[in-house]
């Protein structure tokens, strides 16, 4: 139930954030020397703000995939972090899929210098396959080498 709650909040905090984005940053605003800012921008296409033909349609898509591999393939494990890693990702993947759909955009606001704008719905979903990734390296390299 935590976990549920924990999810819920974390994607009302994403929309308060997006909320003042929208309100407060009608320029740009210097957080860390020239290399991290606060801008808002209305990304219409999917991460890294790349076009591609039918976004919405393609975003359902992956959001089902990573859904029904989950539960085919990963939820049997009953292992918590991949669990938690699942539903980062499909938490905020939905999230943005919401957000492109009623507002044909997704709201972004992080800017790194050299590299992208971005919000925390992403940074979230980045983490969860982060989480995941490294799940699967250290089991594989655990399998490895106990043989």
């Amino acid at each position: 139930m935590i976990f549920y709650l924990t999810i819920f909040l974390w994607v009302i905090l994403d929309a308060i954030s997006k909320y003042f984005a929208n309100i407060y940053l009608q320029e740009q605003i210097n957080i860390f020397s020239d290399f991290l800012f606060l801008k808002y921008v209305e990304n219409k296409g999917i991460a890294f703000s790349v076009n591609i033909p039918f976004l919405k349609i393609v975003t359902i898509i992956l959001i089902l995939g990573i859904f029904y591999y989950y539960f085919k393939e990963e939820k049997k494990k009953n292992d918590k972090l991949i669990d938690f890693s699942f539903w980062l990702i499909l938490a905020w993947a939905f999230w943005n899929w919401y957000e492109r759909i009623f507002n044909g955009f997704v709201i972004d606001f992080l800017w790194v210098k050299y590299f992208s704008v971005f919000n925390l719905a992403d940074s979230f979903i980045f983490v969860g396959a982060l989480i995941y990734l490294l799940k699967i390296f250290f089991e594989k390299k655990e399998k490895i080498s106990t043989k």
